[in-house]
C-alpha cells in the first residue's frame, strides 16, 4: 500500500475521518466510541489479512470504508 501514493493517501483519510468521528462519539456516548473503534479495528485486521489474495480489491475497500466514515460524519 505504501507503494502506491494514491492508496496511502485514501487510507489516511479513513485515519483522519475515524478520528473526527471518535471525538464527536466520545463527546456523547463512550458505548458508541467503542463500537466505532472495534468496526474500525475490523476493518483494518482484513484489510490487512486480505490485502494481496485474488478477489480482494484494496482501493475499493478503502473507498467504501471512507464512504462509511463519512456518513457517520454527516449525522
Amino acid at each position: 500500500m505504501c507503494a502506491d501514493a494514491s492508496l496511502a493517501q485514501l487510507d489516511r483519510n479513513v485515519n483522519d475521518v475515524f478520528l473526527r468521528v471518535i471525538a464527536s462519539a466520545e463527546t456523547d456516548s463512550r458505548r458508541v466510541a467503542l463500537a466505532l473503534t472495534r468496526q474500525q479495528r475490523d476493518f483494518i485486521d482484513k484489510r490487512n489479512s486480505s490485502f494481496g489474495r485474488r478477489g480482494y480489491d484494496l482501493r475499493q475497500a478503502i473507498e467504501d470504508r471512507l464512504e462509511k466514515l463519512n456518513a457517520i460524519a454527516r449525522q
